[in-house]
């Protein structure tokens, strides 16, 4: 029960967000607008304004996010933008393995992000939402 816990209110909310930073940064370097981050999903509870966007943190913070930015005038840039999130988790998960926390903890931060960054890599289209790989694949046959 714990171990559950702790994805649910700690690890999954953490990997999210270094999901959303990883787009959020290489939004900030191909994009010239601000940038804005949003965690989760219900009313807002904080938000950080700074002179590049903003990051804002919703009540139900645990319940996925979304970078917003304009789009960048290149393909590569949109390509970068896109691939940023799931190879940030992918970074994370093998930055897991040389973490020293305990072995539960390495576990569910190593598989939630290694789940996190393979399945946004998968190309999928669900209720007009699209996935990171769905937009590299767009990128890719030059649909955008």
């Amino acid at each position: 029960m714990y171990d559950l816990l702790m994805v649910i209110l700690v690890i999954s909310p953490i990997s999210l967000l270094l999901h959303e930073a990883g787009h959020t940064v290489a939004a900030n370097v191909f994009t010239k607008a601000g940038v804005k981050l949003h965690l989760g999903i219900g009313p807002r509870i904080f938000t950080w304004r700074h002179p590049r966007g903003e990051v804002a943190v919703n009540a139900i913070y645990f319940a996925g996010g979304m970078t917003i930015s304009s789009q960048p005038d290149k393909a590569y840039g949109k390509l970068a933008i896109a691939i940023a999130g799931p190879l940030m988790n992918l970074f994370v998960a093998a930055l897991a393995l040389i973490l020293p926390f305990h072995p539960s903890i390495i576990a569910w931060v190593l598989f939630f992000n290694l789940w996190l960054g393979i399945t946004n890599l998968i190309p999928f289209r669900i209720l007009g939402k699209e996935s990171d790989g769905w937009t590299i694949l767009k990128v890719l046959l030059k649909k955008t």
